[in-house]
């Protein structure tokens, strides 16, 4: 599995590491501990491809025009990089953050791996029957009870991270 996420991860353009700034890779890559975190915190393991994905490219931005496709009526122009395991644990927290009336901004058991400036999300599915799918939720989805959810209001992207990456360097959606 990690060689087929490795090539098509090495097809997509990414901002390269800003060595001239003192950067280094490894600040760009998701470490062991990190995703263990994430791990405990959901209650699950998380996908293989994934988790190769977090700690061999990391949070890097995409410098090229790839992601303008439409994947299940949903244009991608608004995803611009891939959070760090840090982030991803973060922005999950207060996503799923219960309030008083039950409602939460996203399902239980779905992980925030990135987001737009607008809130527009895509989510990891962790649960068993939907296990490493990709789900669209867009900002105008406002909080609400999740805890019975049947995915409405969710656009399925990908059946898994890696065939994400896939119908973003095929320019269109597979079947």
């Amino acid at each position: 599995m990690s060689d087929q996420i490795a090539k098509l991860s090495a097809q997509i353009k990414w901002e390269p590491v800003d060595t001239e700034d003192g950067d280094t890779a490894e600040l760009y890559y998701s470490a062991d501990s990190d995703i263990a975190a994430i791990e405990a915190f959901m209650g699950t393991s998380l996908p293989e491809d994934y988790k190769w994905f977090m700690t061999h490219v990391g949070r890097r931005i995409l410098t090229d025009k790839q992601v303008n496709i439409r994947i299940n009526g949903v244009w991608m122009e608004f995803l611009d990089w891939f959070r760090d395991a840090i982030d991803v644990l973060t922005f999950t927290q207060m996503a799923c953050d219960v309030d008083d009336d039950g409602d939460s901004k996203i399902p239980p058991h779905l992980l925030v791996i990135t987001n737009s400036i607008s809130h527009d999300k895509l989510l990891l599915d962790l649960t068993k029957g939907n296990y490493g799918k990709i789900w669209y939720l867009s900002c105008g989805i406002r909080e609400r009870d999740w805890r019975n959810h049947n995915y409405e209001g969710l656009v399925l992207m990908a059946n898994s991270f890696t065939h994400l990456l896939a119908q973003i360097v095929e320019g269109k959606p597979e079947s």
